[in-house]
């Protein structure tokens, strides 16, 4: 019998747009909580920094997706879970040792859901449909982190609380209601009984294949990081902006630029390499990064900088997400660890950057803390560049013939 035809690419990349709503709630709700408690500033930055730590390692996890139950059912049980243990952090606000190891937890599930549903979906869809997954599924995340991180606060403050919490947690969930109608993966998982050889053995070709090592150096370069949208709603005042003013760009204002460049991710990717196309917005980026040091600094320029630097930074992960998603190809039996482990990469700048643009920032104030970034990422573009070029990729042609690899820059 033919397989049923499952929802188009742009559909599945709604599913995402759950886990964002929770980040949403557990990166920019609890703190907002905490902070109204008088939690010394210190302190919940210090829960939060913790609570990021599963993404750098959620790779060595995520073989357990490729093995016994399907994905969906996976993908199914890591939302509820992650549904759970949110309402739990919104009910240990005073238990802060407690609630930091249950953020900590909840950020297991969140960073395996992805990998979840991409290694389901990935083998579902042809290989050019592929960028238009990705770039929904970034633009889903950072609508439903968006959404969340605005509406959560407003619905535990004007209704009863455990009433706004369960609110939050079904209307977060509502996108697994798009699982009933996509189609069963074509290629089942291993047995727990039967996976460990062949997966042993995928594994061991994934650590050999130097293609899989160059699109993770590709990633953990800071390339098209943008850690600035991370960092410049705390220099508002250099800006001359009011915090109202810092509020509304950094809800509305990024929401709707970061959907907007997820969206143009794909458009563009009909007509450039989306390799190539990575490491062109990585450059453009760092370029309207430079640019921001030329005008007055007012809060006009702040909303630019926070809308631009958002769009960038959604288009760069759209085409992360195509990139890897390519990678992967179809009746790829470790799909999800394969993506797991190439995203993994992708952590990395987001954590070491803010450092650098803060030393930049100590050193030469606004001005410095631009510049580092920009010039930064304009350097890790240029090597990616001639890394990824096609004489240096020719020379390895042989060792990566078994990878689908994306085009050369």
């Amino acid at each position: 019998m033919p397989r049923r035809r499952g929802p188009p690419a742009w559909a599945l990349g709604l599913a995402t747009a759950c886990n964002g709503a929770f980040s949403g709630v557990l990166v920019v709700t609890v703190p907002q909580l905490l902070a109204a408690r008088g939690v010394p500033e210190l302190e919940i930055a210090s829960i939060s920094g913790l609570s990021f730590l599963p993404g750098v390692f959620n790779f060595l996890v995520a073989p357990i997706l490729d093995v016994g139950l399907s994905r969906r059912i996976y993908a199914i049980g890591l939302a509820l879970g992650l549904a759970a243990l949110t309402a739990l952090s919104l009910n240990l606000l005073s238990n802060l040792p407690l609630l930091a190891a249950t953020m900590f937890v909840a950020n297991v599930c969140y960073y395996l859901y992805t990998p979840a549903i991409a290694g389901w979906f990935s083998q579902l869809l042809a290989r050019d449909e592929e960028p238009v997954l990705g770039a929904w599924m970034a633009a889903a995340s950072v609508a439903g982190f968006g959404c969340a991180s605005a509406a959560a606060i407003v619905l535990l403050r004007a209704l009863p609380y455990e009433l706004g919490v369960a609110l939050i947690c079904l209307v977060s969930l509502a996108p697994l209601s798009l699982f009933f109608f996509v189609p069963h993966e074509p290629l089942p998982t291993l047995s727990i009984r039967n996976s460990f050889g062949p997966v042993a053995r995928n594994l061991a070709k994934i650590v050999r294949d130097r293609h899989i090592w160059r699109m993770m150096a590709l990633f953990a370069a800071p390339c098209a990081t943008f850690s600035l949208t991370n960092t410049l709603s705390g220099v508002g005042r250099d800006f001359h902006a009011s915090e109202a003013f810092v509020g509304l760009i950094g809800g509305v204002g990024t929401t709707v630029g970061g959907v907007f460049g997820a969206l143009v991710a794909p458009v563009l990717v009909k007509r450039f390499p989306p390799l190539a196309l990575y490491i062109g917005v990585g450059a453009a980026g760092a370029l309207f990064t430079l640019s921001l040091l030329l005008p007055a600094r007012t809060p006009f320029l702040f909303a630019l900088a926070m809308v631009g630097e958002n769009v960038f930074q959604s288009a760069a992960f759209a085409l992360i997400y195509a990139l890897v998603l390519i990678s992967i190809g179809r009746n790829n039996p470790i799909a999800s660890t394969q993506y797991a482990l190439i995203n993994a990469a992708s952590i990395a700048p987001i954590v070491y950057m803010p450092i650098l643009d803060g030393l930049g920032y100590d050193r030469g104030g606004l001005g410095g803390n631009l510049a580092v970034d920009a010039v930064v990422s304009l350097a890790a573009c240029a090597v990616m560049a001639v890394l990824f070029s096609r004489p240096w990729r020719d020379t390895v042609a042989a060792e990566d013939a078994n990878a689908p690899e994306p085009d050369a820059v």
